[in-house]
């Protein structure tokens, strides 16, 4: 419960003048900052004391208002000070003002330029200075305060109706931004949107981006990885563009004239499918009823993504381990029923038995919420497939491979291209409509994915007992 002195903290500016029952009533000592400046809820000058009514008798709508008004009151105050004069929302109300200006002397931008000078004089950073003069002008906007405002209005169930950004899709979005930076030689942040011209634009895109390297991309960026990048800016710059956030006369730099179609690289390693032998291996290493060995066992029979299986809810898994649902995922053909077949079922429903605390099947594996992935799974394989299979794999085969591993296994098995689609989650014809609570769908499914475990690719790993033994060897 509350003290004394936190309820009697907590009435601070508010009064009932007329007494108990009566309305509420917002009273502080006007800060010294305000006095004389105008009063947005009167439209006169501040006196010595703000009063202002809260229309209510409620003491608890009472205090809500009060901290509305409170918050009115530090930004009035903000404003008074060189931080908040040269504020980017200062700055965009300069801009509406200049802009609006119809006198021939351009007497708003005088004034705009006599505070710039004293401000100059008294110690302002002119860095901060020339960025605030630049949006208030009307001669560029700052990328990074740009950026915000277009995750934001690129949110779920954002009021302009843009279609939402994942959560992958922002992030790689900030590292295309950053990469802009870099190659602006931006780093106090200060470059605005204008600043990209088109021979900037082309030099980032053909010279720049390709001859970035990493441990990851040794010989430079892909030009796959490059043009996602550039679509990545070229949708953000015409949000700007579109919602007149950038000058009006200013044209996107990231439309390119039509060029020469680019190719992958001629030395680039395709993505290969796990050999019976390699899969023997692998598991061999990753023994049953360990979170690495169950993943990687669930994913190779069921042709679900690795992260979908380690972040699968028990409140979608049948609590048999006959099936489970996913809700969604990288394309919206990721929602759908998957089957497990019959030899898997115990190692499911013994692991949805394992953890009776969590609301995860395998809580082991963090998922990293920024992301809402589980970035350790990739990461340990990676690790694990190069000591396992050797180094001489990288690039041909990753934690992905089995899935198209599961996916070659069906075409062999005969399966047709719509169940196939359908259990995996790839796009492409169905054999019926979306919704999976229809009984025959389900059993079509369950046929289809019997087939598929049955298939003699899988014989090498299931007569050592590496893939599934039965079910009383499960570790409970």
């Amino acid at each position: 419960m509350m003290d004394h002195k936190s309820k009697a903290e907590d009435m601070n500016y508010l009064r009932q003048p007329r007494g108990p029952g009566t309305g509420w009533v917002f009273r502080m000592v006007t800060p010294l900052e305000l006095i004389g400046k105008i009063n947005p809820w009167t439209g006169k000058p501040f006196g010595k004391e703000i009063k202002k009514g809260l229309d209510t008798r409620y003491l608890t709508e009472a205090r809500k208002r009060r901290d509305v008004a409170l918050g009115t009151i530090r930004q009035l105050v903000m404003e008074q000070t060189d931080e908040g004069k040269f504020s980017l929302a200062s700055a965009e109300k300069w801009r509406e003002a200049i802009r609006d200006d119809q006198s021939d002397e351009g007497g708003v931008s005088h004034v705009l330029m006599d505070q710039l000078e004293a401000a100059e004089a008294r110690g302002v950073p002119s860095d901060k200075l020339r960025s605030f003069g630049r949006v208030a002008f009307g001669k560029g906007y700052p990328i990074g305060k740009a950026l915000a405002a277009y995750i934001e209005e690129r949110g779920p169930n954002n009021r302009r109706g843009y279609k939402p950004l994942a959560t992958t899709t922002v992030n790689n979005l900030r590292t295309a931004v950053r990469h802009l930076r870099d190659f602006l030689g931006d780093r106090n942040e200060v470059a605005c949107l204008e600043d990209v011209t088109p021979s900037l634009a082309k030099r980032f895109r053909d010279d720049y981006l390709p001859g970035l390297t990493s441990s990851r991309s040794p010989h430079g960026m892909s030009h796959k990885t490059v043009a996602k990048n550039i679509t990545l800016l070229s949708s953000f710059w015409a949000w700007a563009i579109e919602r007149g956030v950038s000058l009006s006369r200013y044209k996107s730099p990231w439309v390119f004239a039509t060029s020469v179609p680019r190719a992958a690289r001629s030395d680039a390693a395709t993505r290969e499918d796990f050999s019976p032998a390699q899969v023997s291996l692998l598991l061999s290493g990753a023994p049953i009823s360990t979170r690495e060995g169950d993943v990687l066992r669930l994913a190779l029979v069921t042709g679900c993504r690795a992260d979908e299986i380690a972040s699968l809810k028990k409140v979608d898994a049948d609590p048999q381990g006959h099936s489970f649902m996913l809700g969604g995922g990288k394309t919206k053909n990721a929602h759908r029923f998957v089957p497990v077949p019959e030899g898997a079922q115990a190692l499911l429903k013994t692991r949805l038995e394992a953890h009776p605390d969590s609301d995860r099947v395998f809580p082991e594996w963090p998922i990293r919420a920024s992301v809402g992935k589980v970035y350790a799974l990739p990461q340990w394989f990676t690790r694990y497939r190069r000591d396992t299979l050797g180094t001489e794999t990288d690039g041909s085969q990753s934690l992905h491979s089995m899935r198209h591993t599961w996916r070659t296994v069906a075409r062999r098995a005969r399966v047709n291209e719509a169940d196939i689609n359908d259990l995996g989650g790839w796009a492409g014809p169905r054999s019926s409509n979306s919704t999976y609570d229809h009984g025959l769908l389900e059993e079509q499914l369950r046929e289809a994915q019997e087939l598929i475990w049955a298939d003699r690719s899988l014989l090498p790993a299931r007569r050592t007992g590496l893939l599934f033994p039965c079910s009383c060897c499960l570790v409970r």
